[in-house]
C-alpha cells in the first residue's frame, strides 16, 4: 500500500487566510500469491425476481461460482420467505455449484435477514486468512424475518467485527436502498444498484476483481492539526468522523488495487499572510495490508506540508477529485430535495455542480461524460421526472464518486 499528500492552497485576501486542500491519495497492489477467498451468495428469488431478472442473476452467479479455486471456499443460498442452501459450503471450483445455481426458481416472499443471516453462518465456520465476505443479491423489500433497517445493520456491524463482510446488490427499482446501502457500509464491503439486467453481469465482475485485488482491509485515516493558526477541520466525501482526543478518524473500509481511495481534507489558517513552509497537520494511515504471507498491520505517517505565503497554487488532480467529491454531495442533496418535492430547487443545485465542472473537462473526457449525465438529470428534475429507479440512479452514482469507482459509475450511466 502507498500513500501520499496532495495540496492546493487558496490564499484569502479579505480574510488574511490560507484555505489548504489536502488529498491523501491510496493506492494497492495485489499480492502476487493471492490468499483464499470464501464466499457466500446470498441470492432473492422471490417471485418479483421471475422472469429475465432471476436469469440474469444466474448467469452472473455462475461467473462469479467459476472463477473461484479449489483453495477458496462457496457457498450459495437462496431466499424467498424461507432459506435454502444449495450448494457447499464447499471448494471453489466444484461444477455442481454451476448445477445448483441453474435450479434456482422464483416463488414467494423476500427474507433478506433469514437468507444473509444463514451465509453469514456459513462464511463464519469456515474463517480463511483472506477474504470472507457475503454477497446478497435482493431486487425487493424485506418484508419477512427481521425488517428494521437499526438491526439490520447492527448484525453487519457485529459480523464486521468477526471478520464477515457484506456486499450488497439491489436490482431494480423496489428495494430499499438507504437499507443496502446502509448494510453495506456497516458490513465494510461494497454496495451496488443495477439498473437494467443487462449490467448485472459487469457488477459481479466487478465484485470479482475487487476480491481478488484486495490490497488493504480496515483502512482508517487519522488526521491530527498541529498548527496553532488552524481554524477549522473538514473532510470529503461526506464519511462518518470520529472525534479522537487530538484529531478526527475516518474510516475508508477496503482498498483494491483496481481503484485507488482517497479522503480530502480542508483546513483554513487564519491571520496568517506570510509564513513560509509549514507543517499545517499530520496524517496516519492504518490497514491490514495484504501480503503472500496473510495480513499484516501497518501504519504510515505523513506531514501534510503547506507553503502559506499569500499565493494561490491549485493541483489538477486535487481539485478534479474535490471536484468528483462535491458531486456525490450534490446528486445526494438533490435526491433529499427531489423527496420533499423541490424539483426546481434539485435540479438547480445539479446545474450549479455542472457548471463547476466546466474549467476542468477540456482534458478529461470521463469528467465532461459525468458533466454531461448531471445536466440531463437536471433535465428530468425540472420536467418533474422522479421515480424510484431515479432516486437509487442518484445515489449510486453518488456512492460510485465517493469510492472512486470510475469503471462501475461508466457501467450504470444512463444511456441518452
Amino acid at each position: 500500500m502507498q500513500a501520499k499528500v496532495s495540496l492546493s492552497t487558496q490564499f484569502v485576501t479579505s480574510q488574511n487566510a490560507h484555505q489548504i486542500r489536502a488529498l491523501v491519495s491510496l493506492t494497492g497492489e495485489a499480492a502476487i500469491r493471492r490468499p483464499p477467498i470464501n464466499v457466500a451468495l446470498v441470492l432473492d428469488r422471490s417471485g418479483s425476481m421471475a422472469g429475465a431478472p432471476l436469469a440474469a442473476a444466474r448467469e452472473a452467479a455462475r461467473r462469479f461460482a467459476a472463477f473461484l479455486s479449489p483453495e477458496d471456499r462457496l457457498t450459495v443460498v437462496t431466499f424467498d420467505d424461507t432459506v435454502a442452501t444449495v450448494f457447499g459450503p464447499a471448494a471453489g471450483g466444484d461444477p455442481h455449484a454451476l448445477e445448483a445455481i441453474d435450479r434456482i426458481q422464483a416463488e414467494g416472499s423476500t427474507n433478506l435477514s433469514g437468507g444473509w443471516l444463514e451465509g453469514r453462518r456459513q462464511v463464519a465456520e469456515g474463517l480463511v486468512d483472506g477474504t470472507n465476505r457475503v454477497v446478497l443479491l435482493t431486487d425487493g423489500l424485506a418484508n419477512v424475518g427481521l425488517v428494521e433497517p437499526p438491526r439490520l445493520t447492527g448484525l453487519a456491524t457485529s459480523a464486521r467485527e468477526q471478520r464477515v463482510s457484506t456486499t450488497c446488490i439491489g436490482f431494480g427499482a423496489d428495494f430499499n436502498e438507504d437499507l443496502l446501502r446502509a448494510f453495506a457500509d456497516a458490513g465494510g464491503g461494497n454496495y451496488w444498484y443495477v439498473e437494467e439486467t443487462d449490467q448485472m453481469a459487469a457488477v459481479f465482475q466487478g465484485e470479482i476483481e475487487g476480491l481478488v485485488a484486495l490490497a488493504a482491509q480496515n483502512v482508517a485515516i487519522e488526521v491530527r492539526s498541529v498548527h496553532p493558526g488552524v481554524a477549522g477541520v473538514s473532510f470529503l466525501p461526506l464519511l462518518p468522523v470520529t472525534q479522537l482526543d487530538d484529531g478526527w478518524r475516518v474510516v475508508l473500509g477496503d482498498l483494491y488495487a483496481t481503484s485507488p481511495r482517497a479522503l480530502g481534507i480542508v483546513a483554513h489558517v487564519e491571520d496568517v499572510a506570510a509564513l513560509g513552509t509549514v507543517t499545517v497537520a499530520e496524517v496516519k494511515v492504518r490497514a491490514d495490508v495484504v501480503t503472500e504471507t496473510g495480513i499484516e498491520h501497518r501504519v504510515i505517517t505523513l506531514p501534510v506540508v503547506a507553503n502559506l505565503d499569500g499565493t494561490t497554487r491549485t493541483e489538477p488532480v486535487v481539485e478534479k477529485t474535490f471536484l468528483q467529491f462535491e458531486l456525490a454531495r450534490v446528486r445526494e442533496e438533490a435526491v433529499a430535495r427531489a423527496d420533499r418535492g423541490e424539483f426546481a430547487e434539485a435540479a438547480r443545485a445539479l446545474r450549479e455542480a455542472a457548471d463547476r465542472c466546466d474549467a476542468l473537462v477540456a482534458d478529461d473526457a470521463g469528467l465532461a461524460e459525468v458533466r454531461d449525465d448531471v445536466l440531463a438529470e437536471a433535465a428530468r428534475l425540472e420536467e418533474r421526472q422522479y421515480d424510484a429507479r431515479d432516486r437509487k440512479y442518484h445515489l449510486a452514482q453518488a456512492a460510485a464518486a465517493r469510492d472512486q469507482k470510475s469503471e462501475y459509475a461508466r457501467t450504470i450511466r444512463r444511456k441518452r
